[in-house]
Parts: structure tokens; sequence; C-alpha cells
């Protein structure tokens, strides 16, 4: 971490990552963290932990094979930054008549799935600003640690 990024540890302690220190974070209502510029920025990024429903050694590998799979006609990538694998792919979305472009990467361990989601209007996405917000993004992708082993429920 430099002087630049500031760590984020999620409720409980699941994840950790660094992120720019001129982003604010705050939760949403559904328990999302939302990072985003307050002045000028593009995009909002939102970060979700979700269950993993596959189980067993494998359970990580299972589910990103399965959010490939589930999104092969968007051209899904995998992105290695440091020991996580993420599966990445973009997808267009109309809301209320305006078009979003949203960015996508998802990595798992044991039981848990973090999901990243940057969503920028697609009039905007090749400009400066949300081009430089997605290379801050992947940035936080290479800091992205899971924290706490797994916790069997009984």
């Amino acid at each position: 971490m430099n002087n630049s990024t500031q760590r984020f540890v999620s409720l409980h302690g699941f994840f950790a990552f660094a992120y720019p220190t001129h982003w604010l974070q705050e939760t949403d209502e559904a328990g999302h963290y939302i990072f985003y510029q307050p002045n000028g920025g593009q995009g909002v990024l939102r970060t979700m932990l979700l269950p993993n429903e596959f189980t067993g050694e494998d359970a990580a590998k299972k589910m990103l094979d399965e959010v490939y799979k589930q999104n092969s006609a968007f051209e899904p990538a995998l992105y290695a930054a440091n020991e996580n694998r993420f599966v990445s792919f973009v997808k267009e979305h109309d809301v209320n008549g305006a078009s979003y472009t949203v960015y996508y990467w998802a990595t798992a361990k044991d039981s848990r799935v973090v999901l990243f989601t940057y969503t920028v209007q697609t009039a905007m996405k090749n400009m400066d600003v949300p081009e430089l917000e997605k290379q801050e993004i992947e940035a936080m992708m290479g800091s992205f640690e899971f924290l706490k082993e797994e916790e069997h429920q009984h």
C-alpha cells in the first residue's frame, strides 16, 4: 500500500483490498460496498460478498467455471491477480432508456464469492476518466485478498 491508497476490509473481515484515497466508500441498503470518485468520477464500483453454492476442495474453481460458462456470450476472460483468479466480462444494460456498460470481475474461495461490478454510462465508457478508473480497479484486484479461513457451520 502506498500514500495514494487506503485499505478496505469488509464487514466480518472476509476480504480486503487497497483503493485510491480519492475515492469515497459507503455501504448501500443491500450491504454492498460502493466506491466512487466524489468529484468528476464517471463510474461506480460495487463489491458484493455472495455465497458459493459449490462445495468441496475445488468449490472455488467450480464456481469460477460456472460464472465463465453462464457468461460465455459476453466473451469472459480469466484474469490473474496475485493469488486470486478472476473471471471478467462486460455487459450492456438499458436502465430507464439510458445505456450503461457494466464491467464484472468475480473471484471465489471456499464458500464465498466476491463480485466487483463497475458501472459507467455507455456513451462515456471510452473517455479518459472511465479508462483511468478501470485501471485503478484492476490495481484494486491486484491488492485483493481473502482474509478469513473457512468457517464451518454446524
